[in-house]
């Protein structure tokens, strides 16, 4: 039986051992942490069934999640193909959440393997190659520092792309001399360490875009710096469909709110879709742009942040359900330009011309290197042409994986930009390679070899170096199923998954029909009062219709209507702070409800005019859309509660689709009868028509308000 060393015991090196394992073969896990989880071991503040609040013994050296943070892609992305979930997971795990994911498969998979925590692997060689124990491991005992060698039959290298921190160059002189206090994303557990404090944020990445909001719950002021500009999406989009019924009109459609992952990530030809797609050519850019521009409508271009410029080169993406609504109610700033440098009075130095004054802390969410070259021998480095500053792409290997040169090593989880699908695919393709089940032939080899070296050579740069999601994945099963999977979701449209690529059929079915539930639940509308209250936020023009059904009567009002959720309410007309800005209270923005601010000019008739102003609390309960009186700066009580039900409607040339809602209100004598319509371009708002019939003793009446967002900054 072959011994083989795995050196790391995160998300990477667990799957491989399992797979090992699978294949006949014994592992030896290396880490130099106490626990398994890697970067997603909680920070030693978060509580988790596992790891005690504070028990920082489980810290990691590696970790680099931050308590509050939960996934960007959703569990049926973040899973292994044969280890389902718990029921009662979050859609989006919490960092607690996927350490006793990964906790809970190592003690079901790997209870009887080899683990030496706390031991530091410093070297790995290659021997004769045609000796039984081919590399020999060196590594130190952490707790008794004591050195240990050992030869195993092959290595796994499982440590990680995202390892060691990267910061810009330039810090290496600064060396925190007075103000500002600068740190990498990896040192940031919690936004309350920011207090009062003024920070910038340096970074386009996921992480960049949600520190920063986090932050904005406690910095008195936050900065963005942003050397490029990525498309910003929420981790949840509505797909809009057309209805497969022999009954609806070829234009009708319906709304699905799925989780982003399930929208990105379709095939778009049948299994297999292979070859794998690794270049972009302009054309295709430029569709992808148009693309994630539908799926984030008009927020974005109506903000500071703007849209990406050149759509001849390929997009970049960051998912953050806050991020742009805090860019446009100005808790976050926004300076475009890379950071150049710290002046001496501590003023960030931003591309050729801007500074950036009167700020206390620097977050830098400028990346990891992997640090191959810290344990593996020169000659293995030399035969990957590993470079070291190549953030994107720094070895050559077929499928990420393997090198030909290098039998009976193997990389798992070692590129920009890992999925945990791709991760248990790699994880079987070497185990098949080690134990002799899966032989893979010289010109397949090359072949693969020359597609990475086309990968690492090709300028501009995609964001991640298999940007085909679904090609990477159908790649690598093609290569280690021969055809035994997947056996569902094989169609164009269908979403990829994990759970699919396994020989378990049973296993395979049951995420099938948690998939249907998924869709099913993103039908019922229960999901579309958040996701409306999101799509909301922003400054609107607004124009009034009320006409009184039993004089022809007709009044007019018309002005601005501001929805707001993270920042204080719009000041009095007067220039006094208004009461109201008290009503958004200091919690997790998440729970903020939003609040109506409508200013206008009353026509009650040609002659007669008055300024008036309103406000209304929004807030989402279950899965009604609640709207509540404001009177004196204070909400008062419930006027409507806005059930939104599926309904059909036609899409429209521009993309959109209107989705409704209704209520009735019985307010003393006077019933008002609501309904509440949203065009929604993408993930944003483009047109807002609220209508109230109103009948009572002395109250005919039918007003129609149309809202339509304001386009400048």
């Amino acid at each position: 039986m072959i011994e083989v060393a795995v050196v790391g015991a995160g998300t990477a090196g667990l799957v491989a051992a399992r797979h090992l394992i699978n294949a006949g073969l014994r592992p030896t896990i290396f880490d130099v942490a106490k626990t398994v989880g890697g970067a997603w071991t909680p920070p030693s503040s978060s509580s988790s069934s596992r790891v005690k609040a504070n028990d920082t013994s489980h810290s990691h050296p590696a970790r680099k999640m931050w308590n509050g943070l939960t996934t960007n892609l959703s569990k049926y992305a973040c899973r292994f193909s044969d280890w389902p979930w718990p029921e009662d997971a979050s859609t989006f795990p919490s960092v607690a959440e996927m350490h006793d994911y990964l906790e809970s498969y190592a003690e079901c998979y790997l209870s009887d393997c080899n683990f030496q925590l706390e031991c530091k692997v410093t070297n790995v060689e290659q021997l004769d190659t045609e000796a039984v124990d081919a590399y020999k491991v060196e590594w130190m005992d952490v707790a008794t520092q004591t050195m240990h060698s050992r030869d195993f039959g092959g290595v796994v290298v499982a440590t990680g792309f995202f390892h060691t921190p990267q910061m810009p160059s330039f810090l290496d002189e600064y060396n925190n001399r007075r103000k500002p206090q600068i740190l990498h994303s990896s040192d940031y557990q919690y936004h309350q360490q920011f207090s009062d404090k003024k920070v910038a944020v340096i970074g386009s990445s996921f992480s960049a875009l949600e520190i920063a909001a986090d932050i904005t719950k406690s910095a008195s002021r936050v900065v963005n710096v942003l050397p490029s500009v990525p498309w910003v999406l929420p981790r949840w989009i509505p797909q809009i469909a057309a209805i497969d019924d022999e009954l609806a009109d070829g234009n009708d459609t319906a709304v699905t709110i799925l989780p982003t992952d399930l929208v990105l990530y379709q095939r778009t030809q049948p299994f297999p879709q292979t070859p794998e797609t690794t270049t972009l050519t302009r054309e295709s850019c430029r569709e992808r742009h148009e693309y994630l521009q539908s799926l984030v409508g008009q927020k974005q271009r109506n903000s500071p942040l703007g849209e990406p410029e050149n759509w001849d080169e390929p997009p970049f993406v960051a998912i953050s359900d806050e991020y742009l609504d805090l860019v446009r109610e100005g808790r976050i700033e926004v300076v475009h330009g890379r950071l150049e440098g710290v002046e001496e009075e501590g003023g960030l130095r931003v591309g050729e011309s801007q500074s950036i004054s009167d700020i206390d802390q620097v977050v830098c969410c400028t990346g990891y290197t992997p640090q191959l070259h810290d344990f593996l021998s020169p000659s293995i480095l030399n035969t990957l042409q590993y470079d070291q500053n190549d953030m994107f792409s720094p070895l050559t290997l077929a499928w990420d994986t393997l090198h030909p040169s290098l039998p009976n090593m193997a990389f798992c989880g070692m590129y920009r930009g890992p999925y945990m699908g791709i991760m248990d695919l790699q994880a079987r393709v070497a185990a098949g390679v080690f134990s002799g089940s899966l032989s893979i032939e010289d010109e397949i080899y090359q072949s693969a070899l020359e597609k990475c070296h086309s990968i690492r050579s090709t300028k501009p740069r995609a964001q991640f170096p298999h940007f085909d999601y679904t090609g990477y994945m159908d790649t690598l099963a093609t290569l280690c199923s021969r055809g035994e999977y997947p056996k569902f979701n094989t169609n164009t449209g269908d979403a990829v998954v994990p759970s699919f690529y396994q020989s378990d059929s049973e296993l395979a079915q049951k995420c099938k029909v948690e998939l249907q539930k998924e869709i099913e639940r993103g039908q019922d509308g229960s999901r579309m009062p958040k996701l409306l209250l999101q799509s909301i936020l922003g400054q609107y023009t607004f124009d009034r219709r009320i006409v009184h059904l039993q004089t022809s009567k007709v009044e007019r009002v018309s002005g601005t209507v501001k929805y707001s959720k993270y920042s204080k309410a719009a000041s009095s007309t007067s220039g006094e702070e208004d009461a109201s800005s008290d009503l958004i209270a200091k919690t997790d923005n998440n729970d903020n409800p939003v609040l109506y601010r409508e200013d206008g000019l009353y026509e009650f008739s040609p002659t007669q005019k008055f300024e008036v102003f309103r406000e209304y609390e929004y807030e989402t309960k279950y899965d009604a859309l609640d709207i509540y009186f404001v009177e004196g700066g204070k909400r008062t009580y419930l006027f409507l509660s806005l059930k939104f039900v599926p309904e059909t409607s036609t899409r429209h040339a521009d993309g959109s689709n209107w989705v409704k809602a209704t209520s009735d209100h019985l307010c003393i004598k006077d019933l008002y009868s609501a309904t509440f319509r949203v065009k929604m371009m993408g993930s944003a708002a483009s047109e807002i028509v609220i209508k109230y019939r109103v009948k009572g003793p002395n109250k005919d009446y039918e007003s129609t308000t149309i809202l339509k967002p304001i386009t400048t900054i």
